[in-house]
């Protein structure tokens, strides 16, 4: 090779070595432009419109403040690059950050929420990739799309929401009804962070992650509240490698009718190189805590708190099998510090919220017991029930409710959305249960 093609080969193989620069982007909704350049001193004003021209590298700071997708829908643009972290939760002149103090609210306008795609959602063509994609310190509300109608609450005769859904009233909402539409789904052959967020009314699934390579996907503290499906899934790709994943000190609660799984893992062999599941609180499913597929030979399950699946605490292939003490009689994997116990968050919730909860005619069964069902009122502060459809009357226990009463399943939280409402009260409604198990759960923030 003469001097010029070495020069050449020398210019290539140092080119090829060379990284495209990490850009740090600022995005501002109450103090940013469209013209800005997007420095912590101009930032940009729109979310949606950064997302849709990212570049592999790039890291996104999301100050405080509401933001919407494009038409105000509340869905964000497909992640076009990645090796990209959005990071929510800056105080408005990123002097400082906590995502349960400066809040990242994503969510729709009401009649406008475009509630049948993901808000974040990741899947290259090509799924090959060493980093990872990560999701940090957002809120999700896709409240606005989860209209309710009929004849109003209390069963008045007063005809209430914007879409004509059913007869049933504040329990009947427009909810999806196929597919798995979570808040955030992230696919590739590639690890993945989703930590320190909150989704709340998930018209579907919550977090599904699929992940390939022998690195670690970690789903941390996040909160999820609300969800059909599955809270969080977490597998393999199948021919993707062996990832390993951790999820750890997440709340997942009330994940009603269809499935109402709160944690869908996969822990064979060929598909995974372990699970780590510790420190998450579980609480009110329609089926079961944690839902295998074929065994549980990789799972090391530990120090969890499960509480009110009407098919058990675990479950394999669809099948329930026991509830937390009975997890080391009756699992192969390695478990130690389980519990079954109403959660101390249940204290936390608003009591309009939970009282409709607790009516449910879908609750009981040997896992989840109507003494369990009493036990949750009294945490919420509930005492007997008083049926505003069965006006005049109380019921002292869950056994001798009406069976004509409304099979209540899911409705926006805290409460029914009507025309005109604003957001829910964060500060209120949903920051309280932060650290309320203790260790277990989502926890405050720390830097």
């Amino acid at each position: 090779m003469n001097r010029i093609g070495l020069s050449l080969a020398l210019v290539v193989a140092l080119l090829a070595g060379v990284e495209a620069e990490a850009r740090d982007i600022y995005v501002s909704k109450t103090t940013g432009s469209n013209k800005g350049p997007g420095t912590k001193e101009k930032p940009y004003k729109l979310l949606w419109k950064v997302i849709a021209k990212l570049e592999e590298g790039d890291r996104v700071h999301v100050a405080e403040g509401v933001y919407n997708g494009q038409k105000k829908s509340g869905v964000m643009p497909r992640l076009p690059a990645g090796d990209v972290h959005l990071i929510g939760g800056y105080k408005a002149d990123f002097s400082g950050r906590d995502p349960f103090t400066h809040l990242t609210v994503i969510t729709g306008v009401a009649d406008r929420q475009a509630d049948t795609a993901e808000v974040f959602y990741y899947a290259p063509s090509n799924p090959q990739g060493a980093k990872p994609v990560v999701i940090d310190g957002f809120c999700i509300d896709r409240g606005p799309g989860l209209y309710y109608s009929g004849k109003g609450e209390g069963g008045t005769d007063v005809k209430e929401g914007h879409k004509d859904t059913s007869c049933w009233g504040y329990q009947a909402i427009n909810k999806k009804k196929s597919g798995s539409d979570p808040a955030i789904e992230l696919l590739g052959k590639t690890h993945f962070v989703v930590r320190n967020n909150i989704l709340i009314n998930n018209p579907w699934w919550g977090i599904s992650v699929k992940a390939g390579g022998g690195e670690e996907t970690v789903i941390e503290n996040n909160l999820i509240l609300g969800y059909q499906g599955r809270g969080i899934e977490a597998i393999g790709g199948g021919g993707w490698g062996q990832p390993k994943f951790t999820i750890r000190n997440n709340t997942v609660a009330f994940g009603t009718t269809i499935e109402g799984r709160a944690l869908s893992l996969d822990p064979r062999k060929s598909y995974s190189g372990g699970y780590t599941v510790e420190k998450n609180v579980l609480a009110g499913g329609a089926q079961m805590g944690i839902a295998t597929k074929f065994g549980a030979e990789t799972l090391a399950m530990n120090n969890n708190l499960f509480f009110g699946f009407t098919q058990a605490d675990f479950g394999d292939g669809g099948s329930p099998t026991c509830n937390a003490g009975e997890f080391e009689d009756e699992l192969e994997c390695d478990n130690e510090g389980n519990v079954h116990e109403v959660p101390k968050f249940f204290a936390k919730v608003p009591q309009a919220w939970f009282d409709r909860w607790s009516q449910w005619k879908g609750h009981t069964s040997k896992f989840f017991t109507s003494d369990e069902v009493m036990a949750a009122r009294k945490a919420c502060g509930l005492g007997a029930y008083e049926l505003p459809f069965f006006p005049g009357k109380t019921y002292e226990s869950y056994d001798k409710l009406p069976g004509g009463r409304i099979n209540f399943c899911m409705s926006r939280f805290p409460k029914p959305f009507k025309e005109g409402e604003a957001l829910m009260d964060w500060k209120v409604s949903v920051l309280p249960m932060i650290g309320a198990d203790g260790e277990r759960g989502i926890q405050p923030f720390k830097k």
